[in-house]
């Protein structure tokens, strides 16, 4: 690996440093999964099921699924330690084309997609909870045509994705300590406060509001439609895989943080649902906004809220540091294949961090995050549905490749074997394709898009692949 004083024109050449210990890289993914979603996800999943055993249910098939990608992916990571996660697996199992379409979906859709919703749910509402009501106020642009309104959400979510896109831009090291400093303190004490509530009180401590509910018969539509929400709480899982060539001693530490991090967090997730029932009830809950928040504001009051809400915010940029870390690499990835913008590929000469690849992603989430402004208006729901319907065909793809390179390379050496082997691999893809199958049948528009978007990029790599030069090691 070229250190970082290099000159210019030997940056292309750079490999990232193994800087990444095994912590960091379980925090990566603790926080990546820790986002917006369990605190935004509960009221709409509540709002789908019909009782409070298949609310409980959908979540744990969640966690089961997500650690099941996670048994999954442990033996890619540890096998092939590469940056760019599911790119660089896809090409190595699939080919150059899957691993094109899926590569675009995620430097499109997925990573900017998950920053923007992420960012601007916690601008909207997390941070007027804790710093007071001017941080709600919008901006307004008065021109000759008439003004343009621009929410504080929106802005205050641009804020934040420059300024950690500028923090990952100077280093994967200091990257790393943010990332153990903000997933540690908020999940032990989200936790503590949340055991408090399930033992410390009686169930409904909000007045529920009442609506109609039928038996606790969870229908197949209701379940996928309640399932994408909870996929896109539990997204995440996979995040260390997209710097593993980063990771000191991967063979040990990318299955470790995978599966670590990813079953503290389904615990996590499973409490904190626990709590969320016995403060609002299912129909209370499903008519709340935000679940941190209010559950914070119902049980501790202003005082109790205010440390809440900055735990929550604590948590929320986690989670956004590790997908600007993450998806930066997928772009990085892609550059040095020449599958887009060659400088993409290329590090930064000082701080050898994939500086084109971050700022690229940063002006995509950027796009999207107005653009949904724009088209949708306040859709956040609608920016979750598309992400997380992209995550279901990508992750399908990449976990399938654990079986195509059992089959096709079974002497390749392997650090780590998927545990169960192929149980995992088998269920999570098989969950992944009903949920996508059900949506796609009752003509849910996120999923047939995801999926057109895909087929164009398959036939537009097909058009373009003639006259390419050659494959470059991916490997780190």
């Amino acid at each position: 690996m070229s250190e970082a004083g290099h000159s210019s024109g030997d940056s292309a050449q750079m490999r990232p440093a193994r800087t990444l210990g095994g912590l960091p890289a379980l925090a990566l993914v603790a926080g990546s999964m820790m986002g917006i979603g369990i605190f935004i996800s509960p009221p709409e999943v509540a709002a789908h099921v019909t009782g409070e055993g298949s609310f409980m249910l959908v979540w744990l098939i969640g966690g089961i699924v997500a650690l099941f990608g996670a048994l999954s992916l442990a033996e890619l990571g540890a096998m092939m330690p590469r940056d760019g996660g599911d790119y660089a697996y896809l090409r190595h199992s699939w080919g150059p084309g899957i691993a094109f379409a899926a590569g675009w979906l995620q430097l499109l859709a997925i990573f900017p997609g998950s920053l923007a919703a992420v960012a601007v749910a916690t601008s909207k509402f997390q941070l007027p909870a804790l710093f007071g009501p001017g941080f709600a106020e919008p901006l307004v642009l008065a021109g000759s045509l008439g003004s343009v309104v621009i929410p504080a959400s929106h802005l205050w979510a641009a804020v934040i994705i420059v300024g950690l896109t500028l923090i990952n831009h100077v280093g994967v090291k200091v990257s790393g300590v943010v990332q153990v400093l903000v997933t540690s303190v908020p999940l032990a004490v989200l936790l503590v406060a949340t055991l408090f509530v399930v033992w410390q009180h009686e169930p409904g401590i909000v007045t529920p509001v009442l609506v109609e509910s039928g038996s606790d018969q969870p229908t197949a539509l209701t379940l996928a439609r309640a399932y994408l929400p909870v996929y896109f709480a539990y997204s995440g899982w996979n995040a260390a895989i997209y710097v593993g060539g980063e990771i000191k001693n991967p063979a040990r530490n990318l299955p470790r943080a995978l599966i670590g991090g990813t079953a503290a967090v389904t615990a996590l997730y499973l409490i904190l649902c626990v709590g969320f029932l016995e403060v609002f009830s299912l129909d209370g809950l499903a008519h709340v906004g935000e679940a941190g928040t209010a559950a914070a504001q119902a049980i501790f009051g202003p005082l109790g809220v205010t440390m809440i809400t900055g735990l929550i915010v604590l948590a929320m940029i986690g989670s956004l540091n590790g997908s600007v870390l993450t998806g930066s690499r997928i772009a990085f990835a892609m550059g040095k294949q020449g599958d887009c913008a060659r400088a993409a590929g290329q590090l930064h000469p000082r701080f050898a961090t994939p500086a084109v690849a971050l700022w690229l992603q940063c002006g995509i989430a950027l796009g999207l995050l107005f653009f949904d402004l724009a088209a949708f208006g306040d859709g956040l729901d609608t920016l979750i549905a598309y992400t997380s319907s992209a995550m279901l065909i990508t992750g399908t793809l990449t976990v399938l490749s654990v079986m195509i390179l059992r089959r096709r390379e079974p002497k390749l050496h392997r650090p780590y074997k998927t545990w169960l082997y192929p149980v995992p691999p088998v269920l999570y893809a098989a969950s992944s394709l009903v949920v996508l199958i059900v949506l796609a049948q009752q003509g849910d528009l996120s999923v047939w898009i995801a999926v057109g978007w895909f087929a164009a990029a398959l036939v537009f790599h097909r058009l373009i692949r003639r006259g390419r030069v050659p494959d470059r090691d991916l490997s780190c």
